[in-house]
């Protein structure tokens, strides 16, 4: 799949990504049971993928 995205775009989805991933981290810290946790680190994973994604040119075809 391809996806390309002009300056604004790209601004706003690597906002929003960092966004939740800051408020994964405080879900994460503030969770206590395990099942839910791993869940919100897997999210996590994803996440942290996808703006790395975002944040390299190539990777979205520019």
């Amino acid at each position: 799949m391809d996806l390309y995205l002009d300056g604004k775009e790209t601004d706003l989805v690597q906002r929003l990504l960092s966004h939740r991933l800051e408020e994964l981290h405080h879900e994460i810290h503030h969770t206590d049971r395990r099942a839910f946790k791993a869940e919100l680190k897997d999210e996590e994973l994803v996440l942290e993928r996808l703006l790395q994604k975002v944040k390299t040119p190539s990777a979205i075809g520019i």
